[in-house]
């Protein structure tokens, strides 16, 4: 073995003794700041208590038949607070009992892509049953209406958002 041998064996055990000692140290710090970040997400903002309120409010008023209140202060909720889920489930649950499937439809959308626990059955916050129910009635109110006006492009994406839905609805867990 000469000179050159020797000193490539050192510098490759320097190499692999650091790369251990960097690892091993980065490791904890993983942990940790996985540990954090499931923290925040379950975590609501401080406006927590603001937003329960109105939510209880606009589910009193759908009770009580003041839909269109209630559509009207989730609008403003929704604006105010856009990546709220159940604000989105709240609109198609209101829009709903307003007989509009289409636009209920697509609230549900936005519900279950800002939080896919909508669909899964492992979960308190299942939905799964009344997306359903709903994808259906916006399905024979698109097709009856793209019978009357099959050129309508606005009622082909409604359809795509349709499908799109039952997608999810389809592969949710379960």
């Amino acid at each position: 073995m000469d000179t050159f041998d020797r000193t490539s064996i050192w510098a490759i055990a320097i190499l692999i003794v650091s790369s251990l000692v960097l690892i091993g140290g980065h490791v904890e710090d993983a942990k940790a700041d996985r540990n954090a970040l499931k923290r925040a997400a379950t975590e609501r903002p401080a406006a927590d208590g603001e937003l329960a309120r109105n939510e209880k409010l606009v589910r009193n008023l759908m009770e009580t038949d003041g839909v269109v209140k209630a559509e009207a202060l989730l609008k403003d909720l929704i604006q105010r607070y856009p990546y709220e889920a159940e604000l989105q489930m709240l609109m198609g649950d209101t829009l709903m009992r307003k007989q509009e499937p289409v636009r209920a439809m697509r609230a549900y959308k936005e519900a279950v892509d800002l939080n896919p626990d909508y669909l899964d059955k492992k979960t308190a916050l299942f939905q799964g049953k009344k997306l359903k129910i709903a994808v259906g009635e916006a399905m024979t109110e698109i097709e009856r209406n793209l019978r009357l006006n099959p050129g309508d492009a606005a009622l082909k994406a409604e359809r795509k958002t349709m499908y799109y839905l039952q997608r999810k609805i389809a592969g949710s867990c379960g």
